[in-house]
């Protein structure tokens, strides 16, 4: 029979336990700090290292934090620093048995709450965590004398009528509830005010990114274990009662692989709980899931389980974007400032009436997150004493407004006249919008190509290679994150942990990877090339960061143009494609900076050889977008191979390219071994060739080798620093062909205009 021994508290206290993360590569240490902070009625959580402890914090983050400073992967002092800048919230103790003076006051100026010395008494430990926990509720105090409420409802969803109805009636029973929505409409914080309106209020809120967290992962968390037999029923039963006291939130739920949908399915049928022992059980006292994507659609084509679509439809909460309720921006914008002077005890904002007119107008396409950063953005700048104007807004907000002033329309004599010029403003607006593509903006607008064509001819809008109507160059913008990420695996030719942090830079920066231990940086460039025997290697001074083609496909795919990798020695492998660095990105979500982002256009035919065997060689030649042709010629079973990959956006990369992934035959990678090469490989990152087939995979695509060969050329070539237009041919290529060229190109770029 389960029960609680008698110094644990209160199956209540249980339920509304705070939560805390050991961060710690001592065993013995993490054992004993497990076990009495969960006789004190505290919820546990444990990473080895650095890295790993980042990722937990992304995911869900704790209340406080037990950190010790000499950890693997990344030091406790860089963990300190990451932890009181993205979530300043967390209270952090930090531990060291190697403790002087300069690091305790190092890490309390960081904003460590307390310094413990190892070894340290557990009674002491457990009053300094007490403590720390006391300090941070009482920072949660309003100065009005209250604490803030996480269940009361948020501004913006209180002044949309229908969803606060929703909210009110979704709460009022324990059914799995849909949230759907574009990206940054507060999804997740809907989920959050349903879950807290209801009966199950008390229970933890743990949420799981489906695009992100592997299925292993979810499935423990959604799923108890069949029970083999009768003997250990009541062991289970304990353990599942246990877990089932949280509620779970599926975000992205359009990305849960085909097995769990169809578990998940199973699982929430009416009638599960009399199932067969053998059967995998529900955990969760309530499954919330959100999507921004059209799950009718995917179900149509075969790509969303229906009987799951069918029970999640049954509640559906659905969030309308922002542009789509304009008239509360002003209430939400002025709500925003006096929270803000609340916490800072500072004056309250104040933005002029043509500022708030241009939010009014944007389109908003991340929705109320956009608006957040952009409120966040504005008053770091600007001091309470002065109005916030247009001139303080982000200059992407300000294009958007209609260029037409009163001048100009004293020019226009006529409503003919009028519908023309708005017409022009009209496509140059979309245009804009699908960077000058033609194609791409007549299939936008719903126009065939012809008629469009004769559009621009009709206003006069020229295109060029270079110029638009205006006759100014045809460029992007520069584009950061938003937020900081973090992502873990393992090297492929180190076979070590590893793993990363990408954070924003500001515009101009550049792609820089910088080491987690000694902050030196390696700026992301043709120059800094060490070495290309099985991978690309970048070398500046001492430091030295391996496997980088992978992450750098991605950047440049994505024209993510100025970011800082910190990371260890090489590259995590991960699956040995690029696809969960295209989901990391992603959930980071990207930030338009206000410089141009330059183009490298290939005016002439670049060849680069080896020149020991002719037949393998790379070209690039003049094109309107960037195309990559890849032939492959080697033994069954790759045979001959050809692939042409033409770019058409972030996701015809993430959708043609970014799944293939590394692949080698067993006499190479038994070569690669001894060389001290490959030692991460296994045989869920790699695809391994022998005997004629394939030996432990499933291909994904039929010419995968050719499409991650290409993959790995589009990684090399973004170390030029900008995108490139022009179409590369490679036969039988590798990376110190691609890097050949490479240098060829540079080369060419720096000489005067008119010389080869």
């Amino acid at each position: 029979m389960f029960c609680l021994s008698p110094n644990r508290k209160s199956l209540e206290d249980v339920l509304a336990k705070e939560k805390i993360l050991i961060v710690d590569d001592e065993k013995n240490i993490v054992t004993s700090l497990q076990e009495i902070l969960s006789d004190e009625g505290y919820e546990v959580a444990t990473a080895e290292d650095g890295l790993v402890a980042l990722e937990l914090i992304q995911a869900d983050p704790p209340d406080l934090i037990l950190l010790d400073i000499w950890i693997p992967g990344m030091d406790g002092i860089e963990v300190l620093k990451a932890v009181k800048t993205y979530h300043p919230e967390i209270e952090v103790l930090v531990m060291s048995g190697h403790g002087t003076i300069d690091t305790a006051v190092q890490a309390t100026k960081l904003g460590a709450q307390d310094f413990i010395e190892k070894p340290f008494s557990l009674d002491e430990l457990v009053e300094s965590v007490s403590k720390a926990l006391k300090i941070r509720k009482s920072r949660l105090t309003q100065s009005n004398g209250h604490t803030l409420q996480k269940q009361t409802l948020p501004y913006c969803f209180k002044l949309m009528v229908e969803v606060s109805q929703a909210i009110k009636t979704a709460s009022k029973h324990n059914f799995p509830a849909l949230i759907v929505g574009e990206s940054g409409t507060g999804k997740e914080i809907i989920a959050k005010a349903v879950h807290h309106q209801s009966k199950k209020a008390k229970l933890p809120f743990v949420k799981l990114n489906c695009a992100v967290r592997p299925a292993r992962k979810i499935q423990e968390e959604l799923f108890s274990a069949p029970r083999a037999n009768a003997k250990n029923q009541g062991d289970t039963s304990a353990k599942t009662n246990a877990a089932k006291d949280r509620v779970v939130y599926l975000k992205n739920i359009d990305s849960l692989s085909k097995s769990l949908q169809e578990k998940l399915a199973q699982a929430l049928q009416p009638g599960t709980s009399k199932k067969s022992d053998r059967s995998p059980r529900l955990i969760p006292a309530r499954v919330f899931a959100s999507t921004s994507a059209n799950l009718e659609t995917l179900v149509e084509k075969g790509q969303f389980n229906n009987n799951l679509y069918e029970i999640l439809r049954q509640e559906i909460l659905d969030v309308p974007p922002l542009r789509e309720n304009a008239a509360i921006i002003p209430n939400l914008v002025q709500n925003y400032f006096e929270e803000l002077a609340l916490k800072t005890d500072a004056p309250c904002h104040v933005m002029t009436e043509e500022a708030m007119e241009i939010l009014c107008e944007y389109s908003w396409p991340d929705n109320l997150k956009e608006l957040r950063s952009v409120l966040d953005q504005s008053t770091r700048k600007v001091p309470p004493e002065i109005k916030i104007t247009p001139n303080h807004l982000p200059s992407s907000l300000q294009r958007n407004k209609h260029a037409m002033n009163a001048n100009e329309f004293d020019q226009i004599d006529s409503m003919v006249e009028a519908e023309s010029s708005w017409e022009k403003e009209f496509i140059i607006h979309h245009l804009n919008k699908n960077n000058w593509d033609i194609e791409k903006t007549s299939e936008a607008l719903k126009t065939d190509k012809k008629r469009f064509q004769s559009k621009l001819e009709k206003h006069g809008i020229r295109l060029s290679a270079s110029a638009d109507a205006s006759g100014k160059p045809r460029h992007q913008l520069q584009r950061t994150l938003k937020r900081s990420v973090v992502l873990c695996g393992s090297g492929l030719h180190s076979g070590f942990k590893t793993g990363l942090i990408m954070q924003p830079l500001p515009p101009g920066s550049g792609v820089i990877f910088g080491d987690i231990s000694s902050g030196a940086n390696i700026p992301a460039r043709l120059e800094n090339v060490q070495s290309t025997d099985y991978s690309t290697c970048l070398k500046k001074g001492f430091k030295t960061v391996d496997t980088i083609e992978h992450i750098m496909a991605v950047l440049h795919m994505y024209r993510i143009s100025n970011l800082l990798i910190k990371i260890g020695d090489e590259a995590p492998v991960m699956d040995g494609s690029s696809i969960d660095f295209c989901r990391l990105i992603e959930d980071a979500e990207f930030e338009e900076q206000d410089e141009i982002l330059d183009e490298v256009v290939i005016d002439r035919t670049y060849r680069f050889e080896n020149e020991k065997n002719p037949s393998c060689y790379i070209t690039i030649e003049p094109a309107d977008r960037l195309k990559v042709s890849y032939h492959m010629d080697y033994p069954a079973p790759i045979g001959i191979m050809d692939h042409t990959f033409e770019f058409d956006g972030e996701e015809s990369f993430k959708r043609e390219i970014a799944p293939a992934r590394t692949f080698g035959f067993v006499e190479e990678i038994t070569q690669l071994t001894k060389m001290g090469f490959g030692a991460g490989g296994k045989l869920d990152n790699f695809i391994l060739l022998g005997n004629d087939k394939v030996l432990n995979t499933e291909l994904r695509f039929k010419d995968e080798f050719a499409r991650h060969k290409i993959l790995d050329i589009l990684g090399d070539f973004y170390l030029l620093g900008k995108p490139i237009r022009g179409h590369i041919k490679a036969h039988k290529t590798g990376h110190t062909q691609n890097i050949g060229l490479l240098r060829q190109i540079e080369t060419s770029l720096c000489q005067p205009a008119g010389v080869h």
